[in-house]
């Protein structure tokens, strides 16, 4: 009901799109439900891994967050690569198709891996969950770059843009809440290695279906072909793109800002308030009905208001918001953890919507000052910051944790953690993530792209 309505309001916002810039319901549906594979791959190693690794593996948690983050690096080094490799490619398929094929099958291997470890310990059982990683981001990789080109070809009309990517938004909230019941999951089935290995299995399933579809659904996708030669001076090009370098700089604080929040949310419910793991699923999904319901007003105040503006006024509310957990309290009322949560959708849906719609109007607007269209370069170097700092997020937290004391043979016994500990779990699941949304707003004041302009352009 939501995505249908949230459908109709994506009709009303492109009709100043021409009839070739319309983005049919099918297409747009079936391109965003692959947004679910790439959440449930970043929400798994946000949110999921560093609970795993230290609490059913018993890793450190510095160590398993250093982990994340060597093999965080790898991903970022091939992702201006991809970006190169998709703006040149040339097959029957497309430039884009064949790589969100193969990332499907890539990525399911590499949860059988991460959850299905073998008995060992210390540096061997080290090189194993490394090896998951690098297999999982080379997957993520393989997927998400030259998805993320996709937008910017597929109409040239900046509110079409936006109307499309309600979808993504609204399916990322979908694989997010999925991925939110999986602790539940792994815990009624015992909460040892075998439960976490079936509910890793489950994962995989999930994201090489809905990679497949949208590698089905794209078939029917305006798309533009390989530019003839290369492109020599690429570095130079994106950094002479001055609202997409500002784009960068605010979403590296927020990127890093959220998985700093999703690697400390699972502790911070369970360790510090001493909620169950069923209050993260719900949770979890009251965030993702909240955000859901979201888009539909999202999108109608993209028509009324510049994005910046919007995507600003939702990153200081939800630093706000972050900052609110410091109130809370163990014991406290599930109600109020639960409102969090929906407040948490609302924002997050705004902070989301217009940071995934000023993405592709900063690409456009290279590509109509030029004249040569390189989607996947600029894909590959937004790819490159986001696992950078999906990757220091959790870094920083595993570090917070360590050095006040948290003691991850008592997480794995359910032993209460020490005080030091707790104020470590506040610090990453309130203050870091608080500080960090509140200053990405900053680079987004000098963001300055005309998006009537845009439109115009695009009809001419």
């Amino acid at each position: 009901m939501v995505v249908a309505r949230s459908a109709a309001l994506g009709e009303e916002a492109g009709l100043s799109a021409s009839a070739a810039d319309r983005i049919p319901l099918g297409l747009r549906l079936g391109w965003a439900t692959g947004s679910i594979g790439t959440v449930v791959i970043l929400s798994t190693t946000s949110i999921l891994l560093l609970f795993f690794m230290t609490s059913v593996l018993g890793m450190a948690p510095a160590h398993a967050g250093a982990l994340r983050f060597g093999a965080k690096l790898f991903d970022a080094v091939i992702a201006p690569m991809m970006g190169r490799i998709s703006d040149s490619a040339a097959t029957r398929w497309g430039r884009r198709r064949p790589f969100l094929f193969a990332a499907g099958f890539v990525a399911a291997v590499a949860f059988l891996i991460l959850f299905m470890p073998p008995a060992l310990e210390g540096l061997a059982l080290s090189a194993w969950m490394v090896s998951g990683l690098l297999v999982l981001a080379l997957g993520y990789t393989l997927f998400n770059v030259p998805y993320l080109a996709m937008p910017a070809e597929m109409t040239a009309s900046p509110q079409e843009r936006t109307a499309l990517l309600s979808f993504r938004v609204a399916f990322v909230a979908i694989g997010g809440a999925l991925v939110g019941f999986a602790p539940k999951m792994a815990a009624s089935l015992g909460g040892d290695r075998p439960a976490w290995a079936i509910t890793g299995a489950a994962l995989g399933a999930l994201v090489l279906a809905t990679m497949l579809i949208a590698f089905a659904a794209s078939a029917r996708a305006r798309a533009t072909p390989a530019p003839p030669g290369g492109d020599r001076e690429s570095l130079l090009v994106v950094l002479a793109n001055r609202p997409f370098m500002l784009l960068l700089v605010a979403k590296t604080f927020q990127l890093v800002g959220l998985a700093a929040m999703q690697a400390s949310i699972l502790f911070f419910i369970v360790q510090v308030l001493g909620a169950s793991e069923g209050v993260v699923g719900v949770y979890v999904t009251i965030t993702t009905v909240a955000m859901l319901a979201s888009m539909p007003l999202w999108v109608r105040l993209g028509r009324a208001h510049a994005k910046r503006t919007l995507f600003i006024a939702a990153c200081l509310g939800y630093a706000l918001l972050k900052l609110s957990f410091l109130l809370a309290v163990p014991g406290e009322p599930a109600l109020l953890i639960h409102l969090r949560g929906a407040i948490g959708g609302l924002l997050t849906g705004g902070v989301l919507l217009m940071g995934q719609s000023i993405l592709p109007d900063a690409i456009d607007w290279d590509c109509r000052r030029s004249g040569v269209r390189r989607e996947g370069l600029y894909a590959g170097a937004y790819s490159l910051v986001e696992k950078s700092s999906m990757a220091l997020g959790p870094l920083l937290v595993g570090l917070i944790l360590s050095g006040f004391g948290f003691d991850p043979q008592a997480a794995r016994a359910g032993v209460t953690q020490s005080a030091a500990a707790v104020t470590g779990v506040y610090l990453g699941a309130s203050v870091l993530p608080a500080l960090l949304y509140a200053l990405s707003a900053v680079p987004l004041l000098f963001y300055r792209i005309d998006e009537r302009d845009l439109e115009a352009r695009g009809r001419s």
